[in-house]
C-alpha cells in the first residue's frame, strides 16, 4: 500500500510546531541558564563558568519599577564536586528569590562581572557590610546576595549572604545538606531565599526633584543623589531633602514618602547675599551717611580757628607788655629824664601796633572758621534729583557769592 505523500509532510510539520510550544512551557518563568560551553567542562575550569545568561528582566526597562532590586552575585565553591553542580545551583537560587514576587531582577552574572571588575572576586566572597556597601552602589541593588557551597563539618552546607541597602546590614542564611546534587537540598536553599526575600522586600518610593540651578547638589538623608534636577528611587520613610550650590542660598525640606508613592519637588534657588541695591537705597544710604557728619577734628575749619584763637592770644600777650613800657615811661624820681629808653619807648610802639593787627586778624579767622563749622552743616540734605536746586543750596550761593544769578 502507498503512502500519499501528503501525510509524512503533515506529521513533521506537527513535529516542528510542537517543539517550539514544550520549549515555551519549559522556559514560563523567562530563565535562560543555558551555559555557553560544553556540559563536559566544570564550571571552576571555565572563565565565565557561573555565567548562565540569566535574563529577568521586565519588558518595559524605561518603566520605573518600585519594586526592590535583587541581584545575584554569584556562588563561591571552593570543592570540584560543588562547582561542577554551580550551574544548577545559581539557578535554583535566582528562582527561589524571584518566585516570592517581592524583588526585580537587576542584574545577570555577566553584567555583574562587568561592572565590578576587578573587585567581583573580593565580592564574591565578602559577607559582611563594609565589603558589600559599594558593589551594591555599584550595581544600584536594594538588596544583593553573594552565597558560598563548601564541606563544613555538618557536611555541605550552603552559606548566603543578603546585604540590605536601606540598612545597611546583611543578613545570613544557612542550609545543610548532604549531597551538593540532592534537589531537595537545593530547593531547602531555594525556599529559605525566597523567604527571605519576603522579609526585606519593601515597595520603593520616587523622588522626583527640579531646580533651576544645573550646578546644585541633591542630597536626601545623607546619601547623595546627583547635580541638578534627578529621580531617584529611594525606600520609604521620613528624611531631610537638601539642596545646594555654590552662591547659592540653600534649600531644606523634609519629606514623607510612601511605599509605592511619587513625590515631587519644584526647587527654586535664589542667591544668597544682600538684594542689588536700588535707587530708595541709595537715597537713605547717602542721607544716613550725611547725617552722621564728618568729625570736627577732621575739619579744616577747626583748625585755623585754633590758629586765629593763637593770633589772638599772641596779639593779648604784645599789648599786655607795650602797655608796661608805657606805664614806665614817667620821670618817677623828677630828674628831668624818663625812666625808659626811646628804642624802649619805639619797641613798644610797634607790639602795640602788632597786638592790635594780631587780635583783629585772628579774631576775623576765629569767626569766621566757626560760622563755617556750624553753618556749612546745615545744608548737608538729602539728594536731590538731577536738574534741580535745594533751598540750601540756593542759600549757600547767597551766602558766599553775595548775590542771585
Amino acid at each position: 500500500m502507498r503512502i500519499p505523500v501528503v501525510l509524512p509532510v503533515a506529521m513533521l510539520a506537527l513535529a516542528l510546531l510542537a517543539r517550539p510550544a514544550r520549549a515555551q512551557e519549559q522556559g514560563g518563568l523567562g530563565l535562560d541558564l543555558s551555559s555557553e560551553t560544553s556540559s563536559q567542562e566544570s564550571p571552576s575550569e571555565q572563565p565565565g563558568g557561573q555565567d548562565m545568561g540569566l535574563d529577568l528582566r521586565a519588558e518595559d526597562e524605561n518603566a520605573v519599577s518600585l519594586t526592590p532590586r535583587f541581584v545575584l552575585l554569584g556562588l563561591d565553591t571552593p570543592e570540584r564536586a560543588g562547582s561542577q553542580q554551580a550551574s544548577v545551583w545559581l539557578r535554583e537560587l535566582a528562582k527561589g528569590a524571584m518566585s516570592s514576587g517581592m524583588v526585580a531582577f537587576g542584574a545577570g552574572p555577566r553584567e555583574v562581572r562587568e561592572r565590578l571588575e576587578a573587585n567581583y572576586d573580593a565580592a564574591l566572597r565578602c559577607s559582611q557590610a563594609s565589603c558589600l556597601a559599594e558593589p551594591a552602589e555599584s550595581l544600584d541593588a536594594d538588596l544583593l546576595t553573594t552565597a558560598r557551597l563548601s564541606l563544613e563539618d555538618a557536611g555541605w552546607t550552603l552559606r548566603a549572604w543578603t546585604y540590605d541597602r536601606d540598612k545597611g546590614v546583611v543578613h545570613e542564611d544557612v542550609v545543610s545538606g548532604r549531597n551538593p546534587k540532592d534537589a531537595a537540598f537545593q530547593q531547602e536553599a531555594a525556599t529559605k531565599l525566597g523567604n527571605r526575600m519576603m522579609a526585606l522586600g519593601r515597595p520603593r518610593a520616587l523622588l522626583k526633584v527640579s531646580v533651576n540651578v544645573p550646578t546644585a547638589v541633591v542630597k536626601a538623608g545623607e546619601r547623595i543623589l546627583g547635580v541638578g534636577s534627578v529621580e531617584a528611587r529611594l525606600p520609604p520613610g521620613t528624611m531631610q531633602v537638601e539642596v545646594s550650590a555654590d552662591e547659592y542660598a540653600s534649600f531644606t525640606r523634609t519629606v514623607t514618602l510612601k511605599p509605592g508613592g511619587r513625590e515631587e519637588l519644584e526647587v527654586r534657588m535664589e542667591i544668597s547675599g544682600p538684594a542689588p541695591e536700588g535707587p530708595e537705597d541709595a537715597v537713605a544710604r547717602q542721607v544716613a551717611k550725611r547725617g552722621r557728619g564728618t568729625p570736627i577734628y577732621k575739619r579744616p575749619a577747626f583748625y585755623t580757628a585754633l590758629v586765629g584763637l593763637a593770633a589772638v592770644g599772641v596779639g593779648a600777650v604784645l599789648g599786655k607788655g607795650a602797655k608796661d613800657v608805657e606805664g614806665r615811661a614817667k620821670d618817677a624820681d623828677g630828674d628831668g629824664m624818663l625812666d625808659v629808653s626811646r628804642k624802649e619807648r619805639l619797641d613798644a610802639q610797634s607790639q602795640a601796633k602788632l597786638s592790635q593787627w594780631l587780635a583783629i586778624g585772628g579774631g576775623a579767622v576765629t569767626a569766621g572758621s566757626v560760622t563755617w563749622l556750624l553753618v556749612v552743616p546745615s545744608h548737608s540734605e538729602a539728594p536731590t534729583p538731577a536738574g534741580t536746586v535745594s533751598a540750601g543750596a540756593a542759600t549757600a550761593v547767597h551766602v558766599i557769592v553775595g548775590g542771585s544769578f
